[in-house]
């Protein structure tokens, strides 16, 4: 329910979601975050983007990222 989800996120800080979630622009954070997925035998891993600028991320994905992959 709504109420218990606010609730509950009053306990989580945005500093200990950004400890959780790779975010920046170091390639090498990204491409450890993924491949935990595929060492672990995943064949599909979902990406989204959570900033402002959606496609500054499909190119440093393109460009940096997945070549790393």
């Amino acid at each position: 329910m709504p109420t218990f989800f606010d609730q509950a996120s009053e306990l989580v800080t945005e500093e200990m979601v950004a400890e959780k979630t790779p975010c920046g622009n170091d390639p090498a954070v990204h491409v450890a975050a993924i491949k935990e997925y595929v060492d672990a035998g995943f064949d599909e891993v979902y990406v989204a983007q959570m900033g402002p600028d959606p496609e500054g991320m499909i190119a440093f994905y393109e460009r940096e990222v997945l070549p790393r992959l």
